[in-house]
């Protein structure tokens, strides 16, 4: 969806905020790893906060995963019925892409890992390559005049940035048990958080140079409608497919990971064996789920751009410091105590 309401031609100075807004809370997470190694988050909330109220912002958690993962496939949905399948019913995609995202999860992590990775390879290759067949359809006087809806737009869309894409990162806390012991968090994070970031800032610009923040600001997909703009010599062209694969995809990925934490914490609550025993039920939970979380897609716009950056924050932000805060404090109680013992 369009990220430039607010805004305006400066929508690329707001991701660059937003990235540097969640720089710290990419440290503050890999942190969290560091004092609390082998442990996911569930783990982790559990060991600070105690049982029963490690246990209660757990539920919250898993209830945040199973929210995440259905507005991804509503958004899904939305787009399905707008752009390709119109007369299809909108819960037969996103079921499509659900039961794809149970099954990778019932596969494991290391399935989930390798498909993630060849589907990352695939996708920014295309990208790549469609944002090269766009340079034709490039006008400079789009960024022309610079911040002509002031610094107020510009932070507000630097907000609904900072908390989607960046600040979802904080459920990849669900899967840090299972990273190789030896494998520094900080070096994960950061590294994958540079190249979606860049990604972010390309397909940001693409879209302002190409369409204008006048267009972009009316439209609900605008990554889509940009690549229906190539024309290369009228024998390439209707190759806004491509753009669609690669959203396809990333859902694919979300939905999963979405899918793998909650159906994580509910058998951690439960102190079940496996996860795998209620991968399914959590999947269609989370497409029946998508099926009626909104109204319509005007609601899914107005929920997304002025909603879910405040909705999101204490799961992104607040919660994430306060367990920092009580890890650190254990930390160096724990210090202390053993440094005492040894005296």
């Amino acid at each position: 969806m369009g990220n430039s309401g607010a805004s305006g031609n400066a929508s690329w100075i707001a991701v660059l905020i937003a990235i540097a807004l969640a720089c710290p809370l990419m440290l503050l997470y890999a942190r969290l790893q560091t004092l609390l190694p082998g442990k996911n988050l569930y783990g982790m909330l559990e060991s600070v906060f105690g049982r029963f109220i490690g246990g209660v912002l757990s539920c919250l958690y898993i209830g945040y995963a199973l929210y995440l993962g259905a507005i991804a496939l509503r958004d899904f949905g939305e787009f399905s019925k707008t752009i390709a399948l119109t007369a299809t019913p909108m819960l037969v995609p996103m079921m499509g892409v659900g039961l794809l995202g149970v099954w990778a999860v019932r596969s494991g992590i290391e399935v989930m890992g390798r498909s993630s990775k060849f589907l990352f390879i695939v996708g920014v290759t295309s990208l790549v390559i469609v944002m090269l067949l766009s340079i034709p359809n490039i006008n400079p006087h789009y960024l022309k005049p610079l911040l002509d809806k002031g610094w107020r737009g510009v932070f507000i869309d630097a907000g609904t940035t900072f908390a989607f894409p960046f600040g979802e990162i904080v459920l990849f806390l669900g899967i840090f048990d299972c990273l190789p012991a030896k494998t520094p968090a900080y070096k994960v994070l950061l590294g994958g958080f540079a190249i979606a970031g860049l990604l972010v800032l390309a397909v940001s610009l693409r879209n302002l140079l190409v369409l204008g923040p006048d267009v972009i600001s009316s439209l609900y997909f605008p990554s889509y409608v940009a690549v229906s703009r190539i024309d290369i010599g009228d024998f390439l062209e209707r190759i806004e497919g491509s753009s669609a694969f690669i959203f396809v995809t990333a859902l694919l990925v979300k939905v999963s990971v979405c899918i793998y934490v909650a159906s994580r914490g509910i058998a951690h609550l439960l102190n079940l064996k496996s996860y795998r025993a209620i991968v399914l039920q959590v999947g269609l939970i989370m497409i029946y789920f998508a099926d009626f979380v909104y109204k319509n897609i005007m609601e899914m716009v107005y929920f997304s751009f002025h909603i879910y950056k405040v909705y999101a924050l204490p799961f992104q932000v607040i919660l994430p410091v306060a367990l920092l805060a009580g890890a650190e404090i254990a930390s160096r109680r724990g210090r202390l105590e053993k440094e005492t013992a040894e005296k």
